[in-house]
């Protein structure tokens, strides 16, 4: 099995805001190998993006604070690096494909001159071969003509064209080894977002890169992940392939999830889904219990004052839950 080339272990962030301090990442753990595809999957809130500009660099310090945990990315402990050196990683081996494109793409430049700039910055190459190499990635990423499209600004593009030019901005590394895509495909509607999954898919087998997918959607998890975990309220719950998570997961909130999925066979026919009863904790004051007690079918005295260590459920297969036998009843 390969050396993983991101580890994350025990990372813990805070951020200190006047109406208390907000603990939104509390101990995750997490390894990525090359080449792999590993989804962080949760609500909104969980920490899934806090955890991944944890990596970037792009946590707004302050209010955010990195508490304490590791984050090693091929070899180096990205939270010893200096700014200087964060801004080399990230441009060069690190990429991240934001969830709104209309907030990353600069509106008073054309499409190709801001792919470009990467190639000009990065590779230290001509603005003429800057140019070529950016009309070349648009086609990689299947836009159609590329060369008329480089010539174009944001505004006249279509929400898959300009994710797909976020892709391709991604690719424009020297050295690509991880992107993280944080909500690639929430803004499009459901045709676009099957051809965005098949295109990341074929660039990363194509590329050889690794990929951390942010998600709350179980269907993206399954389409385009190797491993997933699962977060809820800071915490990771569950953790393991993918394949073995939805035939069998371990933690009540997963099973929570996968039950709201329309194709899920156990619903065929029914007209309406499972919703998880009450509402996600705040976490100012959540303690040091299961955060997910308060919302579970089969909560035990002490789920409300430990977490649990991690419970083994098959290879590579974990749940941090005090009887995820319950669940299987």
């Amino acid at each position: 099995m390969a050396e993983a080339l991101l580890k994350i272990e025990d990372l813990r962030v805070s951020f200190h805001t006047m109406r208390g301090v907000v603990r939104a990442v509390r101990g995750i753990n997490l390894d990525i190998r090359p080449g792999e595809t590993v989804a962080l999957v949760g609500e909104s809130g969980c920490g899934k993006s806090v955890t991944a500009h944890a990596v970037t660099g792009l946590l707004p310090v302050p209010p955010a604070r990195i508490e304490s945990g590791e984050i090693h990315f091929d070899g180096r402990d990205l939270l010893t690096l200096s700014p200087r050196e964060m801004r080399a990683l990230r441009g060069e081996r690190i990429s991240m494909i934001f969830q709104e494109p209309m907030t990353s793409l600069n509106p008073v430049f054309k499409i190709g001159d801001q792919i470009a700039d990467v190639f000009r910055v990065h590779h230290k190459i001509s603005s003429g071969e800057a140019w070529k190499r950016a009309v070349n990635l648009l086609d990689m990423v299947k836009i159609p003509e590329p060369d008329r499209r480089a010539n174009e600004y944001a505004h006249q593009l279509s929400g898959g064209m300009r994710q797909r030019v976020m892709i391709a901005m991604a690719l424009a590394s020297p050295h690509p080894g991880l992107i993280i895509a944080d909500e690639p495909t929430t803004a499009l509607d459901v045709t676009i977002q099957a051809q965005i999954l098949h295109l990341l898919r074929e660039l990363q087998k194509e590329v050889g890169v690794a990929l951390l997918l942010i998600t709350h959607d179980m269907g993206v998890v399954a389409q385009v992940a190797d491993r997933a975990t699962v977060m809820y309220a800071g915490r990771a719950v569950e953790q393991g392939p993918v394949a073995t998570i939805f035939e069998r997961p371990h933690h009540p909130y997963t099973v929570g999830l996968l039950n709201s999925l329309p194709g899920n066979p156990k619903y065929r026919g029914v007209s309406r889904l499972e919703a998880i009863p009450g509402t996600v904790p705040d976490l100012r004051t959540l303690g040091d219990g299961c955060p997910f007690e308060n919302r579970c079918p089969h909560p035990l005295p002490k789920c409300r004052e430990i977490f649990p260590d991690p419970v083994s459920a098959g290879t590579d297969h974990s749940a941090w839950c005090w009887a995820p036998e319950n669940i299987h009843e």
